[in-house]
């Protein structure tokens, strides 16, 4: 054999070395074998389930190295991507979270005196913007109009003040939203919660005590008193065992008493003569009290221009005077009464005097329609609206009870003129007024019918409440 061919049969050998027997011959045969089975196996099964392969493959060579791969000579522990474990940390991510919701104040405290936007809003708003404001809400309801007592609220978002509300009455509040724009002004009706309820009551000494022994307020007298003042004197008439009862709304917020609604109905018993009151509101839109056969009771004048007082010097013409010591007329009716007690004119008209002179003090003269007049003398104060060619209404305020002038203690001297010359006001008949008309007595009857029952029944406690009229 030539040289060089045994060189290159030496060298294969030595990196192809010959089988030294026939076992090992047979275990290299086996080992090729399976090997092309396995790979033909992969490949038929890539065929016929492709998303299954790379999983399977993963989880064989997972299983093969007993979880462990090695690269290079070296050993790193990796997670099972299918484990509990690799589960648990991608819930354990970080999620974004949402903007906070921002934290709304409210802040109420009443108007005291002396109370102003300035000292309101002071380190809330500077100066300009205040004066802005107070501007802004001149044509919704001015801020210059604050009355002491009044509940005031300031919203804040976070730290920053976003919103006023001021309660303009016991019905209405002034709503001011502050935008990125701007002011905005609007007013919106009080919510509250309402229930109708009938209360009675006996009449001992006074309505106010038969008021109060009913448990409630002197506020409600006070209605009483105005819707029958056309029918009974509250100062002459009252009589032990004189009765009411009423039909009233009462209003609520969050479970607190506030005051009373609308009066719904009412019936007072004067010496053996009952008397009917329903508020009634046509199809207009007008709004007045009725007896049960659809008169108003409102008449051209009032029995008398105080409430809850007495007389204490009758219409006379020959009455000793007690300061000049001598007789003479009294051509007027004296109503005993604390100092500060209102007075209310008895009939609309127009304001001809409201002035002061030594022996009336200081005094008010209305002139009303069919050429009578009325004089109101001794006032502790007029009324801010008792001004000479001022309309009154009846009823309104127009001074309060003093001793001014020739008076020896608080009470007004009412006296009242028919074509200029003085009369007895006790005389005077009640004027009949119109009735409802004719197409709204059907309203009308229904609803006297709804509440007739609860004011004749005895036990009004147990009466359910009825759909009311607004």
């Amino acid at each position: 054999m030539p040289k060089n061919k045994r060189i290159i049969q030496r060298k294969a050998q030595s990196m192809y070395p010959r089988p030294r027997s026939l076992a090992s011959r047979l275990t290299l045969s086996f080992t090729v074998a399976l090997g092309m089975a396995v790979m033909g196996f992969a490949f038929f099964f890539h065929v016929l389930y492709p998303n299954e392969t790379q999983s399977s493959v993963d989880r064989t060579a997972w299983e093969l190295t007993e979880g462990k791969i090695f690269s290079f000579g070296e050993e790193e522990s990796q997670p099972d991507p299918c484990s509990s474990d690799s589960a648990n940390s991608e819930e354990e991510l970080p999620e974004a979270q949402a903007p906070a919701e921002p934290t709304i104040t409210r802040m109420t405290d009443l108007i005291k005196s002396g109370d102003s936007p300035s000292t309101l809003l002071e380190g809330h708003l500077r100066l300009a913007e205040i004066y802005s404001l107070c501007d802004e809400s001149k044509k919704t309801y001015s801020l210059s109009k604050l009355k002491a007592g009044q509940p005031w609220t300031m919203i804040y978002s976070d730290n920053a003040l976003v919103g006023l509300e001021y309660e303009i009455d016991d019905t209405e509040r002034l709503v001011v939203s502050m935008t990125e724009d701007g002011y905005e002004f609007r007013r919106e009706a009080i919510p509250y919660d309402i229930e109708t309820e009938t209360v009675s009551g006996v009449i001992e000494n006074s309505l106010f005590r038969a008021v109060q022994v009913a448990g409630e307020s002197d506020e409600l007298a006070l209605r009483l008193a105005n819707v029958f003042a056309y029918d009974v004197d509250f100062v002459r008439d009252l009589r032990t065992g004189d009765n009411f009862k009423v039909v009233i709304e009462k209003r609520s917020r969050e479970g607190k008493l506030i005051g009373y609604g609308h009066m719904l109905a009412a019936s007072f018993t004067n010496n053996g003569q009952t008397y009917y009151a329903y508020r009634f509101t046509d199809k207009q839109g007008n709004t007045a009290y009725y007896n049960h056969e659809g008169r108003p009771l409102r008449k051209a004048f009032l029995k008398a221009p105080l409430s809850f007082t007495r007389i204490s010097s009758g219409y006379s013409m020959s009455r000793l005077h007690p300061i000049l010591k001598y007789r003479r007329p009294h051509q007027g009716i004296d109503y005993a009464a604390p100092t500060g007690t209102p007075i209310y004119t008895v009939a609309d008209g127009v304001i001809a005097e409201a002035a002061f002179n030594n022996s009336q003090g200081r005094f008010v003269r209305v002139i009303h329609s069919n050429g009578y007049e009325t004089i109101y003398n001794h006032m502790s104060k007029f009324a801010a609206n008792s001004k000479k060619g001022a309309k009154v209404k009846q009823g309104q305020t127009i001074g309060y009870v003093g001793s001014t002038g020739y008076a020896t203690g608080p009470h007004l001297d009412f006296r009242m003129k028919k074509n200029g010359a003085l009369i007895n006001p006790l005389s005077l008949k009640t004027l009949p007024a119109e009735p409802i008309a004719a197409k709204e007595m059907p309203a009308f009857k229904a609803f006297v019918a709804s509440f007739k029952p609860r004011l004749e029944s005895l036990d009004t406690a147990s009466l359910e409440t009825v759909p009311t009229q607004h």
